[in-house]
């Protein structure tokens, strides 16, 4: 989910609950600050299969603080290669970080490989739609609802919002996201309303 969002590319998905660590916006929109820069480097990191455990583990650390209380399920978001392996290191550092109150659920999955947001942006396309992601619960056995559990799709970035969507439409409206970075919501630039830049 590593689509940016654009004035002319915006995304099919209103999201309002996605719960993230961080946020930033993309660097076509404004050059950004010394921090949302950082914030979008370790976003991007963290979605590499080789990411260092100790970035993951500062991740998470900031991720799990925004659960904290609730108990439920980690679900991690499937790549658009269909690899669930570094949301799930993220998921299970969150999990840890949580003292156990969550378990980590690998239940979902992409019916074919899509094309990557990064490359659709790159060619001036807009984000999939939730339904072109083809995402569905592939081992429904793993988790086991009775109503009172929290239920979080883990993702390193929200961007169009359409991939958290596409997992909420999978478990049939339930869920919502965690991610460690917003890159979808509109936030100031800080430095540019005081109109300096330090």
């Amino acid at each position: 989910m590593s689509h940016e969002r654009t004035a002319d590319m915006t995304s099919a998905c209103p999201d309002t609950t996605t719960k993230s660590a961080r946020r930033y916006v993309s660097p076509r929109t404004r050059p950004l600050t010394s921090e949302e820069a950082q914030v979008r480097a370790l976003a991007y990191m963290l979605k590499d299969q080789d990411c260092d455990q100790d970035l993951i583990e500062a991740a998470a650390r900031e991720m799990a603080r925004l659960i904290d209380g609730e108990r439920g399920y980690l679900v991690p978001v499937p790549s658009h290669t269909q690899s669930t392996r570094p949301n799930r290191r993220l998921a299970t550092a969150i999990a840890f970080c949580a003292g156990g109150k969550f378990q980590v659920a690998d239940i979902l999955a992409r019916k074919e490989i899509t094309e990557s947001s990064c490359v659709r942006h790159r060619n001036k396309l807009p984000p999939l739609r939730p339904e072109d992601h083809q995402i569905f619960v592939a081992f429904p056995d793993q988790i086991a609802l009775t109503g009172s559990e929290k239920i979080y799709f883990v993702d390193n970035v929200l961007t169009s919002g359409n991939t958290i969507e596409a997992c909420r439409r999978a478990l049939l409206g339930l869920g919502t996201g965690l991610v460690y970075a917003d890159a979808h919501h509109a936030i100031p630039n800080r430095l540019a309303e005081q109109g300096t830049a330090k």
